[in-house]
């Protein structure tokens, strides 16, 4: 199940005005123009055309004072080049809600468990990020957005290959089972 912008748990928090350079990299407008806030995020969301929201990690934030306005100028690891980059020129840039706190001020340490853990398949391909974890009494279950949507996977040998909590990284097996 994917969500979608009427049940939205995501908090939008900028726009993309533009690319910016030949290697990707996207001038970002943030709503909140704290700068050891912005320069502390690692994960954000985006929106497909359906309307789902696919996860986005960042490489590297930089800054620019011109004229005493304050720029941000973010690389995605996704993202290699100028055309990628100016596919999304105009999309709105999200947070979750649970972490909303971050640009409020009221931040607090929490024990995410496997939140924003990479999730590769058994020929180590990328399939998705870890947006939540459910507990059914039975078993952890975690959620993964992935660009087609949302993938529910159980925390079991039958699905988990191995965990490398190092790395942040769930290897997983099977998932041609959960899949369609």
């Amino acid at each position: 199940m994917a969500f979608n912008a009427g049940t939205s748990p995501f908090l939008e928090i900028g726009k993309i005005a533009r690319s910016q350079g030949l290697k990707g990299e996207l001038k970002v407008e943030f709503n909140a123009n704290t700068l050891d806030k912005v320069q502390k995020l690692e994960l954000v969301y985006l929106q497909n055309s359906r309307g789902d929201f696919f996860p986005c990690r960042i490489k590297q934030i930089r800054s620019e004072d011109k004229e005493s306005r304050l720029s941000f100028f973010v690389h995605f690891e996704h993202i290699a080049d100028r055309n990628a980059a100016e596919a999304l020129r105009g999309k709105m840039v999200f947070i979750e809600h649970d972490t909303s706190n971050f640009f409020s001020g009221e931040e607090e340490e929490v024990d995410t468990g496997f939140i924003d853990f990479e999730v590769i398949d058994s020929n180590k391909q990328h399939k998705g990020l870890v947006i939540d974890e459910i507990d059914n009494g039975a078993q952890i279950v975690i959620v993964v957005a992935t660009t087609s949507g949302s993938l529910m996977i159980p925390m079991v040998d039958q699905f988990v290959d191995n965990i490398d909590d190092s790395k942040s990284i769930i290897q997983c097996k099977n998932l041609d089972l959960l899949e369609g």
